[in-house]
């Protein structure tokens, strides 16, 4: 019965990100930016990032905007198998499933029986922020795959010195697929010195500095380009969280999940129940506290993780703690253990709404290939093309026309002189925006100047459709 209900979370997984993959998510600005520096990679053995070639300084030489271990990953995958979009997003499914898969060995290893470990697995795998946030070709599922693996290396039983070293090395290569995963360090401390004691600590921030060191190696020569790059990202990041609400953090929060506000009536009655059965048990002493000490480092190390960076992508790395919470809820002995299944059915409506907006209702396929049809013949006399567009048609457009040379965006955000940039941007003779707002004010004053040819509409779906998107196409006449 366990494999059975082992091989159904599984086939239903693959079904929820096969039905659709190539086409939703849809393609992000974020896919491009990552992509770049990857197929150079592939192809020269250089990390460059030539859609920004003239926007930030350094692009076309080296890319240091990034920690490298995801676009070296990616780089890796795209000399191997197809250089295409769907190539990364395949290789992101199956790094999302045996991410899953390493957090079911740990829920185990921390003595949670075969049901709970399960239900923990479907909540990871069933829930549609896992395929909207997951799956693309981005870094937070190989981010939070190498963090898994510290944990696992920290609950080894072997008491060795090198399992503590591995844990090290593992998180630390976390942290150089996406910077958050240096936030979750705590947890992986949390678990080096609760089974292996203070003293193996050493060989843990040994292993963790290691992976560094030949980073900050790699910057070096070049550390003007890194002050340029990175500092403009940690300084748009600075930008956001002063920006953004306490509410604005928690629609951010729940935007990727299926059903936002039932899921945060459903997380808030979790953590609740799990607070209130901490409480029980830290006063009763009646069995080992110890896996519901990790829960609370762990969620409380990702909410302020998520606090602090304020965007949507990083609540991937949520999913895991919180189906931790579930699994230990249903090991309770009270009718709250009914609140796990109660997430899994709302998972499973949310796939199956999905499935019906975008396949049984309309042709999502379809639509986005005549949208971007549309665009490319709004371009036949373009040459040179900045894009900030959602859905992104970068490489529909790349695959129709070679010719076209593509720049991707620079955020509004970046406090970039304009005087980087602005001979770059009078080199363009077409623009595509999906929202004015977010246009870069010196590319705003260079449209204001000359004789543009502007257009708009909005792709024809529902506004629960994820291809629910305006665009607006500037071409010179």
């Amino acid at each position: 019965m366990a494999y059975a209900s082992f091989l159904f979370i599984s086939l239903l997984y693959c079904f929820q990100v096969g039905i659709s993959l190539g086409v939703l998510p849809v393609v992000w600005p974020d896919e491009v930016l990552f992509y770049s520096p990857a197929i150079s990679f592939a192809n020269t053995g250089h990390l460059k990032t030539e859609v920004l070639t003239g926007l930030i300084p350094g692009m076309e030489s080296k890319t240091l905007w990034m920690p490298p271990g995801y676009l070296l990953f990616s780089g890796f995958t795209l000399s191997i198998f197809p250089d295409s979009l769907i190539t990364l997003r395949i290789a992101n499914v199956c790094i999302v499933y045996l991410t899953a898969l390493g957090f079911y060995i740990l829920l185990k290893r921390l003595s949670i029986s075969e049901m709970a470990a399960q239900i923990a697995l479907a909540s990871v795998l069933w829930e549609p922020l896992v395929f909207r946030f997951g799956t693309v070709a981005r870094m937070e599922a190989l981010t939070a795959c190498f963090f898994i693996l510290s944990l696992l290396f920290a609950t080894n039983k072997s008491k060795s010195n090198w399992n503590s070293f591995f844990a090290g090395v593992m998180l630390s290569f976390s942290a150089l697929s996406h910077p958050i995963g240096a936030s979750f360090g705590l947890i992986t401390l949390f678990l080096i010195y609760q089974n292996f004691g203070f003293k193996k600590i050493i060989w843990f921030l040994l292993g963790g500095v290691l992976p560094i060191l030949v980073w900050i190696y790699y910057i070096h020569p070049n550390w003007d380009w890194f002050q340029i790059q990175f500092g403009a990202q940690l300084t748009r990041k600075q930008n956001l969280l002063k920006t953004f609400t306490l509410i604005d953090k928690l629609k951010i929060f729940s935007f990727g999940f299926g059903f936002p506000k039932i899921r945060l009536v459903i997380i808030g009655l979790q953590l609740s129940c799990l607070c209130f059965f901490t409480f029980k048990l830290f006063q009763n002493k009646t069995k080992q506290m110890n896996s519901w000490y990790l829960f609370w480092v762990w969620i409380l190390s990702v909410f302020v993780a998520l606090y602090t960076s304020s965007e949507g992508w990083y609540v991937y790395h949520s999913l895991f703690p919180l189906a931790f919470g579930m699994a230990l809820l249903l090991e309770e002995k009270s009718f709250v253990n009914k609140l796990p299944y109660v997430g899994i059915l709302v998972s499973l409506f949310a796939m199956i709404f999905i499935v019906k907006i975008h396949w049984s209702k309309t042709d999502t396929n379809e639509i986005q290939t005549l949208h971007f049809q549309k665009i490319e013949k709004s371009l036949s006399n373009s040459k040179a093309l900045y894009l900030q567009s959602l859905p992104d048609p970068y490489f529909y457009l790349k695959s129709k026309r070679p010719d076209l040379d593509i720049l991707e965006f620079i955020p509004g955000e970046l406090e970039l002189p304009s005087t980087t940039y602005i001979k770059t941007i009078h080199s363009r003779d077409s623009f595509i925006f999906y929202d004015e707002n977010l246009i870069n004010d010196t590319i705003k004053e260079y449209l204001k100047q000359g004789n543009w040819i502007r257009k708009e509409w909005d792709i024809p779906v529902p506004s629960n459709h994820w291809l629910h998107y305006k665009t607006i196409v500037y071409t010179r006449k």
